[in-house]
């Protein structure tokens, strides 16, 4: 399984789109091969996670300049 790409978002969530299209593509699912879809689509889930934090904290981080710019204006 390639290294997820926390960084890109968007592909993760491309990848994870086809995880779920092979599922419901096949008719009778290959149990290896489906494990191996699942933990594919838990580390793509995890990291992802972590990647979503950051970006939370950077909107938080870019609220509080605002804010700071808008109160040192006020004075």
């Amino acid at each position: 399984m390639p290294k997820e790409n926390a960084q890109n978002l968007n592909d993760n969530l491309k990848r994870l789109a086809k995880i779920t299209e092979w599922f419901d593509n096949q008719g009778e699912v290959d149990v290896e091969e489906g494990l191996k879809k699942v933990k594919e689509a838990a580390g793509i889930i995890k990291v992802s996670k972590v990647r979503l934090k950051e970006i939370e904290n950077e909107f938080e981080e870019i609220k509080k300049e605002i804010e700071t710019e808008d109160a040192d204006k006020g004075k």
